[in-house]
């Protein structure tokens, strides 16, 4: 399995002790946990439950970034900057059919609660920022950025973790998640987010990581 070191791509946010940021760094926390609540992670802001059994594994979930909306405002924020890279890629290629919000974009994530801290898993897929893996009879795997995210209070850290694998599944050729599935999992001990991709039973090559959480 493939150890990737994230490396910092976002300075981290020193506690706001004037008014103006501190407001505005209190509303983000709250707007981050509203977005993941929505998303099935219900908590209270400040009170989170720890994640139950973090070491199984679990189907990740899928967010789509096309059209800005308060279900998605913290995936989008995640990956605000390759996002606007993509509109921009679209454009100068004299297409703008999607003026009103985001050209094609979607992101896969997977969260780990804790009472201190949340940890975000995120694959940004993109038709600029994103390469073919493999494609076979509706199914295709991509390698396509990722990031992990952590929240701890009003602090946010955003770190690169190099490439990972983004499922896609091609609902009108019949294909589900019973043929495919992508998962990850948290293993405590060694303090990493574990991911995995299933096609047709098995395992693809390439696609299982082991992604460091630093202290």
């Amino acid at each position: 399995m493939m150890v990737i070191p994230p490396t910092m791509v976002a300075a981290v946010m020193p506690w706001p002790w004037r008014g103006r940021r501190r407001r505005d760094a209190a509303l983000r926390a709250i707007l981050v946990a509203a977005a993941l609540a929505w998303h099935g992670f219900h908590l209270e802001v400040g009170a989170q439950e720890r994640t139950p059994d973090p070491g199984s594994w679990r189907p990740v979930s899928y967010s789509d970034l096309t059209k800005p909306s308060s279900s998605n405002a913290t995936f989008a924020d995640i990956w605000k900057d390759e996002i606007e890279a993509n509109n921009k890629a679209y454009r100068e290629a004299g297409d703008f059919r999607f003026a009103s919000g985001n050209a094609p974009a979607a992101e896969a994530h997977f969260v780990i609660w804790s009472p201190a801290k949340s940890v975000v898993l995120s694959i940004l897929n993109a038709a600029t920022r994103c390469t073919s893996k493999q494609a076979d009879a509706g199914v295709r795997v991509k390698l396509c950025p990722m990031r992990l995210v952590i929240y701890e209070g009003i602090r946010t850290r955003v770190l690169n973790a190099d490439r990972g694998c983004f499922l896609e599944l091609d609902a009108s050729a019949g294909q589900s998640t019973a043929i495919a599935t992508a998962y990850a999992a948290y293993d405590v001990p060694s303090r990493t987010v574990k991911t995995g991709l299933v096609v047709a039973g098995q395992a693809v090559d390439g696609c299982s990581h082991a992604i460091p959480v630093p202290q």
